[in-house]
């Protein structure tokens, strides 16, 4: 009889622990899985808030989310380093009201992601109506506090 109940603890303590280690691996599993997914979440919300900071120019975050070295590309064909970029952004010809980003793939390789979008803007150039509709492709690099924009390079579309 008493072997018959210690026969019954040590099952029942088994069974605890393969529970216990079966929610383990579970929720490393979900945690992992979640975290997978966090870098695209990080720059999808960087390249909003970039967007934002060029429609009510903001030139705390514009410096915040690029990097010293940047690289940035208009479909002109004009190219503008970091201090450029911002001070264009803050006083120069184009004022920006919208900017939506369509058909968005972000591929990240450890602290590199590349960005693919189409982008509409509309705004005013010179003062007059912009209506704008380009390819972009961003490279951002995750750098401390964040993502930054190392480069941006704007297309005509066919």
């Amino acid at each position: 009889m008493l072997q018959l109940a210690i026969d019954l603890y040590l099952r029942m303590k088994i069974s605890i622990m393969a529970n216990r280690i079966f929610l383990l691996m579970f929720s490393f599993l979900v945690y992992t899985s979640a975290n997978a997914q966090k870098p695209d979440k990080e720059i999808e919300s960087s390249i909003e808030t970039l967007n934002k900071a060029m429609i009510s120019p903001d030139k705390s975050t514009l410096d915040k989310l690029t990097a010293e070295d940047l690289s940035y590309g208009h479909s002109t064909g004009a190219v503008q380093n970091k201090s450029e970029f911002i001070k264009d952004v803050l006083s120069g010809p184009v004022k920006f009201f919208q900017i939506d980003n369509a058909n968005q793939i972000i591929t990240v390789t450890d602290n590199t992601a590349t960005v693919r979008n189409i982008c509409s803007i509309k705004g005013t150039r010179d003062g007059a109506p912009l209506d704008l509709k380009i390819g972009i492709l961003m490279i951002w690099i995750k750098k401390g506090d964040g993502w930054k924009l190392l480069a941006r390079q704007g297309y005509k579309l066919p």
